[in-house]
């Protein structure tokens, strides 16, 4: 049968050109949800890290707020994870260390992730010095 008059054939299509059709499109669709699904669960992922690194933002800004001397006095500086008082699905630590004795310098690192899901930490640190 040639294209021309197959086109021009007002029968309409038979149920095996509906069936190749219909398993076309499935095999063409298939993989396609495969892509959403992992978009999906990519948006979500970026979504946890961005609200984590912002609560880690917000406790870093507290640490620099608290200036050199106040560090160690900051409730649970150097302690275990903590719930985030801002958010009860999120949990932080921060650890103050000795940076550079000589020049009264010292380390502040704040570490943010998810309660259910500890691979999405993020981790800020910053150098706080003595200022007369």
């Amino acid at each position: 049968m040639k294209l021309s008059t197959w086109l021009m054939d007002k029968r309409g299509l038979t149920l095996i050109e509906v069936l190749v059709a219909s398993v076309i499109l499935a095999a063409v669709l298939a993989p396609m949800l495969g892509m959403f699904t992992t978009a999906a669960r990519s948006y979500v992922q970026g979504g946890r890290e961005t609200v984590a690194l912002n609560l880690a933002r917000a406790h870093l800004e507290t640490c620099l707020a608290a200036g050199y001397n106040g560090l160690e006095e900051m409730p649970g500086v150097n302690g275990s994870w903590q719930e985030d008082p801002g958010n009860s699905n999120y949990e932080y630590i921060v650890l103050v260390s000795e940076y550079d004795t000589s020049l009264e310098v010292k380390k502040v690192v704040v570490q943010e992730r998810p309660v259910n899901d500890p691979a999405g930490q993020v981790e800020l640190a910053t150098l706080v010095a003595r200022w007369p």
